[in-house]
């Protein structure tokens, strides 16, 4: 790990020099976001594979969506600032990001904020329409709109209003203090811009249904990324250009193809023969790419990058409405249950040991990973402990080896999970871990059809075996208010619905807390309240796949926050 840290730090400094060093190029007007004869000229395509055809290239939907489009979002999207492989920000449609107790960003002795933002000069949309601060303004009016459902989400629920001076300042006050107001980047915490020359006036007179239905929204994207598209074939590919007026410059790589390829043994035999460069967004699973690993490693052939970004584990489901059985509302059970499962050995079998194991949400290598990493309890493989912890609890293995008791008789759980090899693969080992240990747990595969259901997903009677992204943002989600109710259409990201006043506490703090040593000792405090309360079983970060060929030079592993083609615009094909 020592290794990788060397080297994805090195990576850092490299990249953050070229993109400070990519000056603005000549930029073009009209309809195509100023294409040269350039474009016109023979060119190598890059041609990148991603799993699903994405349903919106917008960085912030409208509808709420299940996929993680890593690749679209940065190709086709900026914002004020981008993360880096350390998941540092930077400036990037600005000159500078605003700095705390200054003249641009104050606060107030009641809370509220000011924050001033300057944009580069010249920049423009894909179409060419020259951009304005008033689009970020225009932004905030749609993701505010009542109708629209994003009004209580960050950072937007923070914001008392959004001003324009002039065309390349921009002005916001906030209601409360803002931890990240100087960035708001990350996921589902975005603050977009969006084209007032093509959304205003169906946002000033069309119905929600209808506006949230735009062609903006799916096949007419107008963007302010480093690529726009030229042609998007449904259910095949999306053929983009290099964006001349892309705010840091025009991106190395002048075309790229993103083909839509659901079928894991297909793009093995893509990116194997040279077809392909590029294997993003789960286009992989694990197993395939140890095969292509193993494939290039003999051959030199390409690269493939493990990121940690997704926490893997298993939910318990705390509302009594829902639980069953009861008994996983003991916590005796729960820590036995936890005690019962070896992860290395999991880890071992289902991923080859390149999984990092977990403790808590985030993964102990950055510093908000390191801070939760201090107020953990672990629950490591211990057999005996289990069995004490049931007999605790009153229940003793009867003949056939399964914990009963007399109060709540055979204990049987439903173990869930989404569709899907790995999934299957990794349902099969953990049950048969826990019936081994004792445990009746029987498997329940969701198909992928009724995977997207918001019921579904939150009203599950047992345990839930999933994937959530593993950064701090995560961690603030368990609190009451994002508890997903029949009432709320069963929206909101804390679907176990577990919370506890103390850890709402905490997370409202730590998203008002402006001092960054205070945010990591309120984030070591909410570790200790999750583990030791067991508010789910953390098995390990699972390793995300992105593989590319010998001939593309620029990925790079990244911490858990960033994306993997955050420095895209660099990239070369040789």
């Amino acid at each position: 790990m020592a290794a990788l840290s060397r080297r994805v730090g090195l990576l850092s400094v490299i990249a953050v020099v070229g993109l400070a060093s990519c000056g603005p190029t000549t930029r073009g007007g009209g309809q195509g976001g100023g294409a040269t004869s350039a474009e016109s000229q023979p060119a190598r395509t890059l041609v990148a594979a991603v799993r699903l055809e994405p349903t919106t290239l917008a960085l912030r939907p409208l509808r709420e969506t299940f996929a993680a489009p890593y690749l679209p979002n940065r190709m086709f999207n900026a914002e004020i600032a981008v993360l880096d492989d350390q998941a540092v920000s930077h400036p990037y449609l600005v000159e500078a990001l605003p700095q705390l107790y200054s003249s641009t960003w104050r606060v107030f002795p009641d809370g509220r904020m000011e924050t001033t933002y300057a944009f580069r000069p010249n920049l423009s949309w894909h179409d060419g329409t020259a951009f304005s601060a008033e689009d970020f303004v225009f932004g905030w009016r749609v993701y505010t709109a009542p109708e629209l459902g994003h009004a209580r989400t960050p950072p937007f629920n923070a914001i008392e209003d959004v001003v324009a001076p002039d065309a390349r300042t921009l002005v916001i006050r906030w209601s409360q203090p803002y931890p990240d107001a100087a960035h708001m980047v990350g996921r589902d915490r975005q603050f977009p811009a969006l084209p007032r020359h093509v959304l205003a006036a169906a946002f000033e007179t069309e119905p929600t249904d209808s506006f949230a239905n735009h062609s903006f929204w799916s096949r007419e994207y107008v963007g302010l990324g480093p690529y726009r598209v030229l042609r998007w074939e449904p259910g095949a590919f999306i053929e983009t250009a290099a964006f001349e007026a892309h705010a840091t410059g025009r991106p190395r790589i002048d075309r790229v193809r993103m083909v839509f390829i659901p079928d894991v043994n297909t793009v093995l035999a893509n990116m194997l023969a040279g077809e392909a460069h590029l294997a993003a967004d789960n286009s992989l699973q694990f197993e395939h790419a140890v095969t292509l690993k193993r494939e290039w490693d003999a051959r030199q052939g390409g690269s493939v990058i493990w990121h940690f970004n997704t926490w893997r584990g298993s939910n318990f489901q705390f509302r009594q409405a829902f639980a069953k059985p009861e008994a996983l509302l003991d916590l005796r059970v729960r820590r036995a249950l936890a005690h019962a499962v070896d992860r290395s050995a999991l880890n071992d079998a289902l991923y080859a040991g390149i999984g990092y194991l977990a403790d808590f949400l985030v993964p102990p290598l950055g510093e908000w990973g390191l801070a939760a990493q201090r107020g953990v309890v672990n629950y490591a493989y211990e057999p005996r402990r289990a069995e004490q912890l049931m007999r605790e609890a009153g229940f003793e293995r009867g003949p056939d080896g399964v914990f009963t008791s007399p109060l709540h008789g055979r204990l049987a759980v439903e173990l869930k999970v989404t569709a899907g090899p790995d999934n299957e693969k990794e349902v099969a080992a953990l049950a048969s871990a826990w019936k081994e240990g004792g445990f009746d747990v029987a498997q329940a595969v969701v198909p992928n059809a009724l995977a997207q259901d918001l019921e579904i997903r939150a009203s599950y009677p047992g345990m839930y075996l999933l994937s959530t992204p593993a950064t701090e943002r995560t961690v603030v989600s368990f609190t009451a208010d994002t508890i997903p109710m029949p009432e709320s259409r069963w929206r909101g990201g804390n679907r176990s619905g577990w919370s506890t006043p103390a850890y709402t506490g905490l997370a409202e703090r730590f998203n008002s807390t402006l001092d960054a040593a205070e945010r990591k000792e309120q984030l070591a405090q909410m570790s200790r309240l999750f583990t030791d309360d067991l508010a789910a079983i953390s098995l390990y970060f699972r390793p995300t796949v992105w593989a590319y060929a010998a001939d593309l030079h620029g990925p790079g592993p990244v911490a858990a926050e960033p994306n993997v083609a955050w420095n895209m615009p660099l990239w070369e094909l040789r």
